[in-house]
């Protein structure tokens, strides 16, 4: 008898999931990778960066989603917990990075990006005393921290405004919560180019182009497609994306520096 409850309640949560959501993670993940990939076959890095740039925008759309389901239901545990998660995982995730990276610091990894947009968010909605202190205290830093952040103060803008959108109920907010986050995607991939200094090699003006291009479209339609999503019926199963999620950035990284050290010694 317990068994077969424990089978009902486990469908019921199969049912219950949002495939809409299951499937942006994935191809999240996959974009994700595509773009890391990138830096194994340089001959086609316009390319599988291009669609790489679809990665961020869209886990930025999900944790802006998710954060409005928590904050509106007031779920403080899945709250916490997501904190946790994003701050372990910074830190987790640097080494890795940085020897992905292969070159001299430039930024950070993404991790501290996402976890600054969701300190935005969860303190733009707290009503603690000292909340909106707090809330311009933190801006100010990550402001003149920019450049050390990836994708910068407009990335982490980026879900703030992301939140908005989905938070908002009024129709011409929506829309201007997302051509505003549109604007956002564009300008944090081309502030990367600009204090790279890549402004001064006419041959990155392409890449800079379609990366702007590229995260404004998978921005725009990631957000509708997650906000009408909830309310589809998508016709296939969609494998659930778990916590494992989380180690997966840090452990493909090192496999990709694993791969770069074998390819250079053929």
């Amino acid at each position: 008898m317990v068994h077969l409850q424990e089978a009902v309640i486990s469908q019921s949560a199969v049912r219950d999931r949002n495939r809409a959501l299951d499937l942006l993670k994935w191809i999240a993940i996959v974009t994700m990778v595509i773009d890391h990939a990138s830096i194994l076959f340089p001959q086609y890095n316009l390319l599988l960066r291009t669609i790489g740039r679809c990665a961020f925008p869209i886990f930025c759309i999900m944790l802006a989603f998710n954060l409005n389901q928590a904050i509106s239901k007031k779920k403080t545990h899945t709250l916490k917990n997501y904190f946790k998660n994003l701050a372990l995982f910074c830190v987790l995730s640097e080494v890795p990075y940085q020897l992905f990276n292969q070159e001299p610091f430039t930024t950070l990894n993404v991790m501290p990006t996402l976890l600054l947009g969701f300190l935005l968010v969860v303190l733009g909605e707290s009503k603690h005393k000292y909340a909106t202190l707090q809330f311009v205290s933190l801006l100010v830093v990550t402001t003149l921290l920019s450049n050390f952040i990836m994708y910068s103060v407009w990335g982490v803008l980026l879900i703030v405004f992301l939140y908005l959108f989905f938070k908002t109920t009024n129709v011409r907010s929506k829309k201007y919560f997302l051509m505003i986050s549109v604007l956002l995607t564009s300008l944090a991939n081309i502030f990367n180019w600009l204090i790279g200094g890549y402004y001064t090699d006419m041959t990155t003006y392409s890449l800079a182009f379609s990366f702007a291009v590229s995260s404004a479209i998978a921005t725009y339609i990631g957000a509708q497609f997650l906000l009408k999503g909830q309310h589809m019926n998508i016709p296939f199963e969609v494998p659930p994306v778990g916590k494992w999620a989380y180690w997966f950035y840090p452990v493909h990284l090192v496999i990709i520096w694993i791969l770069l050290q074998f390819a250079g010694e053929i």
